[in-house]
């Protein structure tokens, strides 16, 4: 039976817009972007090619010092949502509403870069070297990343199209490649390993002039296929592609033994 409230309730709540965290073993500065370790401690953002496995966490609202102590000895406020101002590596006015990646905790660029971290919208050009971004949607994204992509099931070779952005392709074929089409800046794909353990190979094919890079397995090279090994493989191995609009694509997440074609 249902019970209705007689009395006031003082229901509890939390205020939209910041988040508290345990700290890691780190210093937190206020005003710097603040990742998610694996562990789940809030950490400052290093350059990026120092970020595996971080996630955007948002915006620190106050120091926290825990460098001297243990991972969730201090916790510390971070915003989640707001616009904030940043220095950038290269920017121009016709960028104006693309996501922007972490650089290091205080800069972003338009470039993914190796590990392709978003940390926003640019929503107020102020020069080529400083700009305001919206934290929310790169927040959002680093909470539920499949919120973005659209499952699509294939069974044999397939052709990826442009207009296509956004969508995680499974499979559970074997033997069975897909062709990228060629890179563009923004771009996004998934690509899962469906089949049982050790039935599938699955190749990633780029265009002839783009190279498939980072994911901890370094600086790829032109017209080289990225493969999930057949006899490594497990079921639900998973490979995410961001377009550079120039090298070629960076692997911004990783599941399961991938290799790249000799």
């Amino acid at each position: 039976m249902c019970a209705v409230l007689a009395v006031d309730r003082e229901t509890s709540r939390k205020d939209i817009g910041f988040k508290s965290y345990p700290v890691g073993v780190d210093i937190l500065y206020k005003g710097g972007l603040i990742g998610g370790d694996a562990d789940g401690y809030a950490v400052a953002m290093p350059v990026a090619a120092s970020a595996v496995g971080l996630c955007f966490l948002g915006v620190a609202a106050e120091k926290v010092d825990n460098s001297g102590g243990s991972a969730g000895d201090l916790d510390g406020r971070v915003f989640t949502s707001g616009l904030f101002k940043f220095a950038a590596t290269s920017i121009t006015q016709a960028m104006l509403g693309q996501m922007m990646y972490l650089v290091d905790d205080n800069t972003f660029d338009d470039v993914p870069g190796t590990f392709g971290i978003p940390v926003g919208i640019l929503v107020d050009y102020v020069s080529t070297t400083e700009g305001w971004i919206d934290i929310a949607p790169a927040v959002d994204l680093a909470r539920n990343p499949k919120a973005m992509l659209d499952f699509v099931t294939k069974i044999d070779n397939y052709t990826v199209l442009v207009t296509e952005s956004g969508a995680a392709f499974a499979i559970a074929t074997d033997a069975k490649a897909f062709t990228l089409p060629a890179t563009a800046k923004g771009l996004i794909y998934q690509f899962w390993n469906t089949g049982a353990d050790g039935n599938n190979i699955i190749t990633l094919s780029p265009n002839a002039s783009d190279m498939i890079s980072g994911g901890a397995l370094g600086a790829g090279a032109d017209n080289k296929d990225l493969i999930n090994t057949k006899s490594t493989a497990v079921k639900y191995d998973m490979v995410e592609l961001v377009g550079d609009g120039d090298a070629g694509w960076i692997i911004t997440k990783l599941i399961g033994v991938w290799a790249k074609e000799g």
